[in-house]
Formats: structure tokens, sequence, C-alpha cells
């Protein structure tokens, strides 16, 4: 391929399936292959394997944010589910390049050694989550210096400066750190020789206090060039690592697995609901570890707005005109058939409520932002159950700046760090979560009217509700709508979505034959019943 702008032929001579194509020149531009053959026989398509649906989480654990070990519990509450940020550096050495590093680095949890060691206790706060119900899965994002020295804000990309980042084995030092977390708090007690604990942490292992971990955050980071994007062979390997330590090839300390079996790794959170980097991921493993994929929860990030990028000229969307139901249930339904029994989980979504972000829920009329804010985000919620996803955290908890216009700075269920003030999305996520307690999402009924959807959840015990509602973004409002023949119950209950109330304003609702009549708008409403018609 030595010719300049012609086409250059190379006979082959080859009985095969497949065929791969290197460029080993970085500087190569091949805009175009022509492959010539011919068949030996009937092509057969490949039989796809039947979809094997799993359990999901009941919807107080099912709905969630993303969160802070700063963050007030009371406002966490609104939540049965938190995503925590947490820096790989705040336990291993404070971003601190003449801190021990691997393999003599140490660990530190209790305290911290994020800022000193002053006031950061990971026991203490795991232990908190799980006393008040709520199921929270550390992103322990980052890298540090002592490995990446300067580059270490590269976050993305944790394999050894120098290594085959497409080598499981590069990745040892974040592997060992995954291993020092599940032996600390895991189901299992791991020998007290295997922990790598700093001088004043006291020597605990087997807290089970957690289940679930997640190995980076957003490692397909385009916007930081290739220097800062993990292809999805890189990260598999990766996972590969930080899951067993590569099936244990690199040895038994290495990898969440290796320290709890029990335990389950998350894909670090990927930036875009990308269905072939994650097939990608899968050839990796069924080359490298023989079909056993290395996570056990496909985990991806999306933000519903109008353009295909975060720019200026760009605004946010209501969930059901993004297709987000559709655009996730996708990856649910690859799951149920090429990767069963892994969970799906969307990590971040949401709207900011300043006038200026490119991902504003905007005002629409008279309506605020603020208030559009809550109601798209708890049709998140809704379209994102119907998809089958098993868990959402919405970003985040609180905002940054309430003045700052740049996307995300005002995404908060509650204003900012000191001031804590709920606003209505807060309110209206914690009224979902707590109405639809014990609940699974059971089926979309038909309303007989495009402008209104009915979703179906179900308890284990029979009881029920209905969330009803308008998929539109222009106030739309139905006045005494007749909803179809839903409960054999003599009786249900309204439940209105309010600002200043967790639980909403309550009503009773007269049941005939079977059907009951309320006022539809865009803000959902809940009707709980005692039993659940089929």
């Amino acid at each position: 391929m030595n010719n300049y702008l012609t086409w250059n032929s190379h006979a082959v001579d080859v009985r095969t399936r497949y065929l791969r194509f290197t460029i080993v020149d970085p500087g190569m531009n091949v805009p175009e292959i022509v492959l010539y053959g011919k068949s030996l026989g009937p092509i057969q398509s490949a039989k796809a394997p039947a979809p094997k649906p799993h359990k999901r989480p009941t919807m107080d654990q099912f709905i969630g944010t993303n969160a802070f070990i700063d963050d007030p519990l009371d406002k966490m509450q609104a939540v049965g589910f938190v995503r925590e940020y947490h820096n790989w550096s705040w336990d291993a050495g404070d971003d601190k390049a003449d801190a021990p590093a691997y393999p003599n680095n140490v660990v530190a949890f209790n305290p911290s050694s994020a800022a000193g060691g002053n006031y950061w206790f990971f026991d203490d706060y795991y232990a908190k989550l799980k006393n008040a119900g709520i199921t929270v899965c550390p992103a322990i994002q980052g890298n540090v210096k002592w490995l990446a020295g300067d580059d270490a804000h590269m976050s993305d990309k944790v394999a050894a400066p120098g290594k085959d980042p497409a080598d499981p084995a590069s990745y040892a030092a974040h592997a060992d750190h995954m291993f020092q977390f599940a032996a600390r708090y895991g189901a299992a007690k791991v020998p007290d020789n295997l922990l790598k604990l700093a001088a004043n942490q006291p020597r605990k292992s087997g807290l089970g206090l957690l289940r679930y971990y997640e190995n980076q955050n957003e490692p397909d980071a385009w916007w930081h060039g290739r220097a800062g994007y993990a292809n999805p062979y890189e990260l598999a390997a990766q996972c590969s690592a930080d899951y067993d330590g590569h099936q244990k090839a690199m040895g038994a300390t290495f990898g969440v697995k290796n320290a709890d079996p029990s335990a389950k790794l998350v894909l670090s959170g990927l930036a875009g609901v990308n269905l072939d980097y994650i097939k990608a991921m899968k050839v990796w493993a069924d080359w490298n570890r023989h079909g056993d994929f290395p996570a056990d929860v496909i985990n991806v990030h999306h933000y519903s707005n109008n353009a295909a990028d975060q720019t200026s000229g760009q605004i946010g969307v209501c969930p059901e005109s993004d297709g987000l139901k559709d655009m996730m249930k996708n990856i649910v339904d690859y799951c149920e058939r090429e990767l069963p029994g892994r969970e799906v989980w969307l990590t971040e979504f949401g709207y900011d409520t300043h006038s200026a972000s490119v991902q504003r829920a905007p005002a629409i009329g008279e309506t605020s932002a603020e208030e559009v804010q809550a109601r798209w985000i708890v049709r998140s919620y809704l379209v994102l159950a119907a998809a089958g996803v098993d868990r959402a955290a919405q970003f985040m908890l609180r905002d940054t700046n309430p003045k700052d216009p740049t996307q995300f700075s005002t995404s908060g269920l509650v204003t900012q760090k000191g001031e804590w003030k709920p606003k209505p999305s807060w309110y209206y996520t914690a009224t979902l979560k707590n109405r639809l307690a014990g609940m699974r999402f059971d089926g979309e009924v038909r309303s007989g009217n495009p402008k209104v959807w009915i979703y179906r959840f179900r308890a284990d015990n029979g009881k029920g509700a209905y969330a009803v509602w308008c998929p539109k973004a222009e106030n739309a409002k139905i006045s005494a709508f007749r909803l179809p023949k839903l409960t054999a119950s003599k009786s249900a209950t309204l439940v209105e979505l309010v600002n200043g109330q967790t639980s909403g304003q309550v009503s009773a609702l007269a049941v005939t034959n079977g059907a009951v009549t309320v006022d539809v708008s865009e803000r959902p409403v809940i009707i709980l019943v005692d039993t659940l018609s089929r």
C-alpha cells in the first residue's frame, strides 16, 4: 500500500469467515476497502439466544442519585440508591506524588487520607447509608500521582505508564486497590496479612457494607483525545483485572471477586448509550476470557437534549420525545440475550434549572424551570423502569453553583452545599420512591389517547399503583379523563406530586366498574389500589 491515491490490489488465497486488516502506520488513511470472493456454501444466520430476564429491584431501590460523602443523609433519603463519587486518591496517598507506590502502596479508609485524613470516615458513611436502607455503589474514579505523575488528571486511563493498555496486567495497581476495597467492605473476611492498611487504620475486613463497586467514570472520554480515551478492548482488559485478576492469572489478590466472591463489579459508566462499545467488550471477553464477561452491571450515562453534543444552541428535552425508553430497552434486550444475569444501570441523567444552561429544563409558559425539571426527572425514572433498567441515578443530589450557566452546575435535587434547600424535584422524587416502595414495573396500559400514558406497578402482595401523565412539553392538560377498567378494588387513592411534601397530596377516588376519573397533566399522578387487575 505504498502508492498514493490509487487502488492497490493484493491476492488473498484463503478459506475463512473473517479477515482482519491492521493499519500499523497511524498516519495512513485508508478510506475504502473492497473485498472480492465467493461463497463456499449457503449462509445460515446465527440464531439469537432466547432472552433470559431477571427480577428487577423494587422502585424504592431503583430510584437513585449521584452524591458525595459530605451530602446530608436526610437529603439522600429521597432515593434508595446512591452512586457515590469516590476518588481513588482519597484512599491511596491523597494525590501525593511521593506516597508509597504499588506494590508498596497502602490504603486508608477510616479516616481516609483525603484532606489529611481529618474528617472522611468511610466505614461510618457506608454503615449510615446501609442502616437507612440506601444501597450505595462507590464510583472509584480518577488516578493517583504515584502511578501517573502529572498525568493523573487523565482520570480515564489507569494503566501503568508505558504498559500496554490492552493487557490486564497493566492495571495491577488499580486491581490491587479494588481488591482492598472489597476486602474491607464486602461480605467475606480476608486474611489480615493480605490487607495493605496504613498504620492509622483499624484492621478490619468483611464489614458487609457494600456489594457493588464501579471501577471508573466515563473512560470513553473522547473529549480528552486518544490519551484520555479507553477503547472497548482497553476497558475490557481493565475490567478483567478489576473483576478477578484476569481469572486469577495476575494472582489471587487482584479484583473484587478474589476478595469477596459475592461482590459485583459495575462497568465504569460510559459517557453515552453505545451498544457497539459493549459488543466490542464482549468480543474481547469471548476471545480472552472464554466468554466470561468481566462485569456484573452494564452501566451507561445519557442526558436527554436536542443536540448530538453538549454545546451552545442545545436545550434539554423531555425523556419521551428523546426516545429514552426505547434507547435503554435496546441495551436491556441485548443483555438479556447475550449477557444474561447482568444488570443494566443508567447512572447519569437529568436537567439543569439555570435559564442559560445548554442542558436546562426550560420554563414552559407559566411553568417554571424548576417545575419542569421535577416533572421530567420523575418521568425519566418512569420510562427507565419501563425499559427494564435495574437502577437509575439522577445527576446529581446538589447544585454546585446556582449562578453558573455551565451544564450540570444546577442539575441538583437540592441547592448548593451548605444551603441544601430542596427543589420541587427533590419532593417529587421522594414521593415517587415512597409511594411505589415495594413495587416493580408491571406493564403499560393502553389509554386510548396518545396524550395519556399509563404505567402499572405491582407489589408481591397483589397491591399496586398506576402512574398517569401526558408525555408532552406544552403544558398539556386533560380534564376528567376516565381511565380504563384498572382495578378490582372498591376504592382507590390519588397521590399528587406536591412541592413541600415527600409523600404527595392524597385524596380518595370513586371507583365505578373498576374505572376512575382523574385530571391528567404533564406532572404524573399516582393511583394506589389494594387489588391490581391483570
